[in-house]
């Protein structure tokens, strides 16, 4: 989901709030908040992450043995952050 997207639900939901119950929750609308703003956070820092597209250089690089390692594929690892689990792409060679 994007972030204004999900600005947009958040906003939409604390005013149903309001009208139900003729009152903030502030508690329970920080809490939302806060965890909204990791979630859009933690988007932010995966795609500047993967922004490098995975460190790919080529189907062959030198291997520092002198020898050739050649790309077998894309791998995902999950990295969990301050703000949010990322999922970071990387090229793997062998």
């Amino acid at each position: 989901m994007e972030a204004t997207q999900e600005i947009n639900k958040l906003v939409e939901r604390v005013f149903q709030e309001i009208g139900q119950k003729r009152h903030v929750d502030l508690e329970a609308s920080e809490m939302t908040i806060r965890a909204a703003s990791h979630r859009i956070g933690g988007r932010l820092l995966e795609k500047l992450i993967n922004a490098d597209g995975g460190r790919y250089r080529g189907s062959c690089i030198p291997c520092g043995q002198g020898h050739r390692a050649r790309f077998v594929e894309f791998r995902n690892k999950e990295l969990l952050t301050v703000l949010a689990p990322v999922e970071v792409q990387r090229a793997y060679y062998h």
